[in-house]
Formats: structure tokens, sequence, C-alpha cells
């Protein structure tokens, strides 16, 4: 006969299964954040929950932003990013555009729940010059990591409109630009037009990326003027600024 029993192993990710299925919002830095099961997987909470949801992009365009910026935000994810920066500077102005239609009625849901009026989202792809007027978008089992790039995890094809993204960048005029495409950056950053651009937040996807598309963009961030800041780049998101 046992004196003992066996100690059970606690699952460590027990605790945000049972939030997910509670459907209880959680707040990050300031909001108040919708709980999804649908959209919004396992380590997405757990990076919520650490206080390290898109830490690197969010320290770098916060150091970055000044009062009365406009932001062009390129892949809106879960829209956390952009409403956090929305509340942080509530006199600039944010658009941001998403190709994956199954976030955006999260991100509306976000922003409603934290009367979060200076966001605006699109769901569109921007590239520079398309020459088509949609393209398949992978959506991933990850549903943050979709992409124009299929991989081994993407789980299947839509078609998502595209907008030319310079004629985008001309009427809105943005003075930041933040972009995380899933390794479509090789495509958006060379082409884009951002003479007028004091700073740029860029999350690069090595996997995705050869090192002759890495050069690519630094060559054309440094045409533009716009050179690393290393203070404020880490881990895989680089920080450009203006340098006359």
């Amino acid at each position: 006969m046992r004196l003992f029993r066996k100690k059970r192993k606690r699952d460590p990710e027990e605790k945000y299964r049972l939030a997910l299925a509670a459907g209880e919002p959680i707040f990050y830095r300031g909001i108040r954040v919708p709980v999804s099961a649908d959209v919004m997987p396992i380590p997405v909470l757990v990076a919520l929950d650490l206080d390290s949801y898109e830490e690197p992009e969010l320290e770098a365009a916060s150091a970055l932003m000044q009062p009365g910026d406009r932001m062009l935000e390129l892949g809106t994810g879960l829209g956390i990013v952009s409403s956090v920066l929305g509340k942080q500077f509530p006199d600039c102005q944010i658009v941001s555009y998403e190709a994956n239609p199954v976030l955006i009625p999260h991100i509306h849901a976000l922003h409603q729940a934290n009367g979060i009026t200076n966001v605006a989202v699109h769901n569109r792809l921007l590239e520079p010059n398309p020459q088509v007027e949609s393209r398949p978008f992978h959506i991933h089992s990850y549903f943050t990591e979709g992409s124009i790039k299929q991989t081994a995890q993407s789980l299947k094809a839509i078609e998502v409109p595209v907008e030319d993204l310079n004629t985008v960048i001309k009427k809105f005029d943005p003075t930041i630009v933040m972009c995380d495409v899933e390794g479509a950056e090789e495509l958006v950053i060379p082409q884009a037009d951002l003479e007028n651009v004091r700073a740029l937040v860029l999350e690069f996807h090595p996997k995705l990326l050869s090192r002759t598309a890495v050069k690519s963009i630094f060559d054309s961030c440094a045409k533009h003027g716009l050179y690393p800041c290393i203070e404020h780049s880490s881990q895989q998101v680089i920080a450009f600024e203006r340098v006359e």
C-alpha cells in the first residue's frame, strides 16, 4: 500500500486554457484585450501575462513616436500594438493594414472595448506598384503568423485585395512606419516611398529572408536617409531613424 500519492505534474498551460475557455479579458499596458480562442493562441496569452507581447516593437515605437505623428502600420496582427500606441499617443493618427480577415472582428472589438478612435484598420495587402487586384494569403495554424508565403504551418490560402502602398503613403503622408509582415518586407520596403518618413520600426523574419533581401532592405533605408537606431533595436526588430 502506498502511503503517499505521487504528485500530479502541473500543466503550465492549464491556466491559459482555462482563461481562453472563460473568455475573460486580460489587461495589457493600459488596454483591455478581449480573449478569443478563435484567434488567440496560448503563446499570445502567455506573452500578455508576462508583459512581453511584441515588446521590441512597442519599446521601439514608443521611443521614436512624437506628439502629432501619423503612423502607417503594415501588419495589424491582433491590433494590440497599435492600440497600446493609440492610447499612449492620443493625438497621433494610426492607419493600419491587416491581410488576415479572420483577425478583423477581434481588432474592432479591441478598439471598441478601449474607446480607441485614432486607429483605423483596413483588410488589405499593401504592396508597391501592384500588378494584381488580389493575392493569395496563407492562413497559418498560428493565426498571427499568416503570410503571403506558404510554409509548413499554412492551413489554407484565401484571396485578399491588394492596394498600392505608395498611393497610401502619398495620401496619408506618414511620419513613422511600423512593419511586421512575416517575410513580405523584402517586397515592400525596397520599393516603398520613404522620402518623408522620419522613422521606421521593422521586424525582420530571417527564416523567410535571404541575405540578399536583407541587404536590399538596408540599402533602401539608407537611400532614404534612414539608419539603424541601435539603442531602440532588439531581437529581430530594427528601429531606423532619419539622419540628415
